[in-house]
């Protein structure tokens, strides 16, 4: 699939969803009533014992209505997930028609384009409504985008268009993401939240910095 659109529109876009992740998800936390699963008493959001998904929830912990975090919530998650998928589309064209580079770009694109249905299939199915679909899309998209990590990790190793810099950053980010990964599994099979709560915290900021890095150094390519 050809996306008609520039590289650095596709940059902005991208960004930009980043930036509106940022500030509608701490709105979220901001406006969320209280409560955490461990302790439906506590007040407001506690950053790492409450998870993103509590803010997406219809009733808060503590049984309040949760419409104000759950709709900033819905917010970030929804257009972060389509504002990645043309970054994702214009990806393969930073390399030649038939280099391995450009097929594993495509490859770790359409891992993308899942990672953004399931983070979008994750804001439908709020997790005190809906728990198993919730968790299966949120699997879903975790374990997608890490897999388009992998990839463009190794496009980037392989690759000598990007710089030293933007390479290990990336890596590093891939490494950390993987770490919050196995803490989310360990989380569900040992039944300890906190691995869950915590992990997700570095998992996000993972995710985050490391597609900025990645198109401040396709950026420069433009």
């Amino acid at each position: 699939m050809e996306l008609k659109i520039s590289n650095k529109k596709a940059y902005m876009i991208e960004i930009i969803g980043i930036v509106i992740y940022v500030v509608f998800i701490t709105l979220a936390m901001l406006f969320y009533p209280g409560g955490t699963q461990d302790n439906p008493n506590a007040p407001g959001y506690t950053f790492w014992f409450n998870t993103f998904s509590d803010s997406g929830r219809v009733y808060a912990h503590n049984g309040e209505l949760n419409l104000i975090s759950m709709v900033f919530f819905s917010i970030a998650y929804c257009t972060f997930g389509l504002a990645m998928i043309p970054f994702y589309l214009v990806v393969p064209r930073l390399f030649d028609d038939d280099s391995l580079e450009r097929k594993l770009a495509k490859f770790g694109g359409c891992f993308g384009a899942i990672s953004s249905i399931g983070f979008i299939g994750a804001v439908a199915t709020p997790a005190d409504i809906l728990y198993i679909p919730h968790m299966i899309f949120a699997l879903v998209a975790y374990i997608a985008i890490f897999s388009t990590m992998f990839f463009y990790s190794i496009i980037l190793y392989r690759s000598e268009k990007f710089s030293k810099g933007v390479t290990y950053l990336f890596m590093l980010f891939t490494v950390l993401f993987f770490i919050f990964l196995m803490m989310a599994l360990a989380s569900l099979t040992l039944g300890i939240r906190a691995l869950l709560t915590i992990g997700q915290k570095i998992g996000r900021f993972s995710i985050l910095v490391s597609f900025s890095v990645l198109t401040y150094g396709a950026w420069k390519l433009s």
